[in-house]
């Protein structure tokens, strides 16, 4: 699954800072987010109202990918 291409600069998982160029509307190149696989499955932990509307942080993504490696 793509990255979302998004507007605000929090996960709506943990609340940091998500680092997402596309969000921050910079123009620095290709942005990390849209060099990784996000699983559907990460989906399920953002709240109703965030989805589709800021990108997931590195770290949530890894710790997700981490925690349910043996899916895989």
């Amino acid at each position: 699954m793509k990255a979302l291409k998004n507007r605000g600069k929090k996960c709506p998982i943990c609340g940091n800072d998500n680092n997402c160029c596309c969000s921050l509307d910079k123009k620095l190149g290709i942005c990390w987010c849209s060099q990784e696989s996000f699983p559907k499955g990460i989906f399920h932990k953002v709240p109703r109202e965030h989805l589709y509307q800021t990108c997931i942080c590195k770290d949530c993504l890894d710790k997700f990918k981490q925690s349910n490696s043996w899916f895989t």
